[in-house]
């Protein structure tokens, strides 16, 4: 009886052991952020998806996502009236450009559309958490709100005041 009682003992810590040792500690992030402005933001889990434009009509959007999932939705929201009823799309629609979403009603509508390709051509300098931009430009981090966003425009303005205009990088 006490031999049974050491062998589920051992077997058990043993299982507990392996459990544990497949975790691995994360690097620490050198551009993480240290002000509370973007604290926030952080906190929740991330809920941004990221992938490739496949089609879009009048009122939807279809987005490949990188984990190769088809997500259609809505442009407009069905819970949401006035301004608040249309989500947030930073840039031009282009099939096959890459794009950050976040989405809303349940994953039925566009909460947040950020046309990345479009971004890319500015600047590398940045993150974006639940679809909020985060610039890294001047290693301080600024949660900003994208006020355009073109082939040749970026302007937004950053919690921390600033104003950014940006021209496009040269190849």
């Amino acid at each position: 009886m006490k031999r049974t009682l050491y062998l589920l003992l051992a077997a058990t810590l043993l299982s507990l052991t392996a459990c544990n040792s497949g975790k691995k500690e994360q690097p620490h992030d050198e551009t993480a952020p240290t002000t509370s402005e973007t604290a926030a933001t952080e906190q929740a889990a991330d809920s941004t998806l990221y992938g490739r434009a496949d089609e879009f009509g009048m009122s939807t959007f279809t987005l490949i996502t990188d984990a190769g999932d088809t997500l259609e939705v809505a442009r407009t929201s069905e819970t949401a009236t006035g301004d608040d009823a249309y989500g947030r799309i930073c840039g031009d629609l282009n099939e096959g450009d890459r794009y950050a979403m976040t989405t809303r009603d349940g994953g039925e509508a566009i909460g947040v559309l950020i046309n990345l390709t479009q971004l890319d051509a500015f600047t590398k300098n940045y993150r974006i958490t639940n679809g909020t931009l985060v610039l890294t430009n001047s290693g301080q981090p600024d949660t900003v709100t994208i006020e355009e966003l073109t082939d040749d425009t970026f302007r937004a303005t950053g919690r921390s005041g600033r104003t950014y205009e940006l021209k496009p990088a040269q190849s």
